[in-house]
């Protein structure tokens, strides 16, 4: 049985990717967030200070007008002999700290505490403060919050806010629940008048120091920002007009959101992709498994078509931590026969091909994959591929850049090069079982067909050339040449008039330049043979014997000119 335990060694690619803490959490703080008018909604009086206080302060500080609207009475909790005197204290509380924040008074609506629902009336009647107030930027509690009131508040405002539409924004804060913050405020100036104003809660305080859990919130903040910000406040900060779209998600799972975000819980967040490997049961099938194992992509198929027939050796039914189904017909199949096989068994939206002497490199088809996200539509992606002897060296690479004219002339990218959509399967491509070889230019043609190829200049796997085995191309000039001729009478009457003669002037242009580098190359050889032949010379035993005569020969020639020269004068 084969184990797939990972032997090949490769240095996997380095991408410039965002850092998936800037995907939930910026890593710079605003100190100020813009408005000309604020309005401030609290479920319960002390809610504004702890959620918001910081910002009040930032729009105090720059003159801008701030209103704050107590939503509830904040009288849970207490008898009802307390309930009022407990109330007055707590709204006195706000009041002393509306004056340590400097905005003027809180305006108590006095809803009763825990019973403030999702309404229309309620809507209606914030919309109408929102209006009355001229607010430009409303601040309301998270609707990811875990009290009731602070959920349905929030709710309440953002659809109050959706249907103002332009020119209202709505910053969401947090108090009792962390929510994921697109804006930091940086209140590192503020921090002590903000405690300040929070220590004025004494009835809260003393149940609990929530004082000192949102100094320490506020703290926390600074997680991600420069070391010279030492206290932060969090909101989601949203425009009304992208309301309607629903940008937060407030039926959508976590699960759903993260996906949304391409942040990977479970493996089945990415497409599956199928790797068909036509084996012929070779010693090196472990060597090419054992590439797949290492691939960094989580979610991925082998699928292993027995094209040797009787006597394959077990494989296992796992590739590291990828599943393998392996595919017998009880006889052994032909290259494209084998292929068809494996696209009809694969599950994956994407699918690749590996032959059984052949390996990726591991980060092959995470690279191809992130290719396919970033290229908008395209049929297939590839990259450039490695050619290695039995000794392990490089002979040579496949790394062109894709061109739909060379293509219909020649074969230049290795099947495992190549991550395709499954789509081009589902449309009709399959490979033509009446080609022994170059079975694979066919089926890129095909492909070529239905959408575009996109190159990667990296290299992402091994295409092992050894003696006496590989490419059918290399082996059997003349049956290659057969077949070649079968594709182009296949396809050229599929082209048009335009594609038919881009081909021709594409060749032609080729034969150009291949007879000017043959020419190049003659006169080289040329050139070389002469130094060659003018060294042989210089060096040898009758050149050096006869140098007096030629130089008597040459000074006697000198002579006779300067006496001519005199005779003439």
């Amino acid at each position: 049985m084969i184990n797939c335990r990972g032997g090949k060694s490769f240095a996997p690619a380095i991408f410039n990717e965002t850092p998936l803490e800037n995907l939930l959490v910026p890593d710079q703080a605003t100190v100020a967030i813009p408005g000309t008018q604020i309005l401030v909604f609290a479920p319960h009086p002390d809610d504004e200070v702890f959620g918001c206080g910081g910002a009040i302060l930032r729009h105090v500080e720059q003159g801008q007008p701030v209103a704050v609207i107590i939503v509830t009475d904040g009288g849970y909790g207490v008898s009802a002999e307390e309930v009022d005197a407990y109330v007055a204290q707590r709204q006195n509380e706000s009041i002393a700290a509306a004056r340590l924040l400097g905005y003027g008074a809180p305006v108590f609506w006095n809803y009763r505490d825990r019973e403030i629902g999702y309404s229309e009336k309620l809507v209606r009647k914030i919309r109408e403060a929102i209006i009355e107030a001229g607010a430009d930027l409303v601040y309301a509690p998270s609707v990811f919050e875990m009290h009731p009131d602070h959920r349905a508040l929030g709710m309440v405002a953002v659809e109050a806010v959706r249907r103002l539409g332009k020119g209202v924004r709505l910053a969401l804060y947090e108090v009792g629940m962390p929510l994921r913050p697109n804006q930091l405020l940086d209140i590192s100036d503020l921090a002590t008048r903000k405690m300040a104003a929070m220590a004025c809660f004494v009835s809260q305080n003393a149940r609990q120091r929530y004082d000192l859990d949102i100094a320490a919130l506020n703290r926390y903040r600074t997680y991600t920002l420069p070391a010279h910000v030492t206290a932060a406040e969090a909101y989601i900060l949203l425009a009304a007009e992208t309301l309607a779209n629903d940008p937060l998600k407030l039926y959508q799972s976590e699960h759903a959101r993260q996906k949304t975000l391409g942040l990977v819980l479970d493996s089945r967040d990415t497409p599956l992709v199928s790797v068909i490997i036509r084996s012929m049961d070779r010693p090196t099938l472990s060597d090419a498994l054992d590439s797949v194992a290492l691939q960094t992509y989580a979610n991925i198929e082998v699928v292993i078509v027995n094209a040797k027939g009787a006597d394959h050796r077990p494989v296992g039914e796992w590739c590291g931590r990828f599943p393998v189904r392996r595919l017998d017909v009880g006889k052994s199949l032909p290259r494209s026969q084998a292929a068809n096989v494996g696209l009809e068994a694969a599950y994956g939206d994407y699918l690749i091909f590996l032959d059984d002497d052949d390996w990726f490199a591991p980060h092959h088809i995470a690279r191809l994959q992130v290719a396919f996200d970033q290229s908008g539509f395209v049929i297939a992606v590839y990259s450039a591929i490695r050619c290695v002897n039995e000794s392990g060296e490089e002979i040579s690479r496949y790394e062109e850049d894709f061109d739909p004219i060379q293509l219909r002339i020649e074969n230049f990218i290795p099947i495992h090069a190549v991550l395709f959509r499954r789509s081009a399967f589902d449309n009709g491509a399959r490979f033509d079982e009446t080609l022994a070889v170059c079975e694979d230019w066919d089926f890129w043609l095909q492909l070529l067909a239905q959408g575009a190829f996109k190159f990667i200049p990296e290299i992402g796997a091994i295409y092992s050339i050894q003696q006496g085995k590989g490419s059918g191309v290399r082996e059997n000039q003349i049956l290659t040449r057969q077949v070649m001729t079968a594709i182009y009478k296949k396809w050229i009457p599929r082209w048009s008039d335009e594609t038919l003669w881009a081909v021709l002037e594409y060749a032609r242009y080729k034969k150009i330049a291949h007879s000017k580098e043959q020419e190049v190359i003659r006169l080289n050889q040329a050139v070389t043979d002469c130094n060659h032949q003018i060294s042989e010379i210089l060096n040898s035993t009758s050149w050096r014997i006869t140098n007096p005569v030629r130089t008597i020969r040459t000074f006697l020639k000198k002579l006779f000119q300067s006496n001519t020269e005199q005779t003439k004068l």
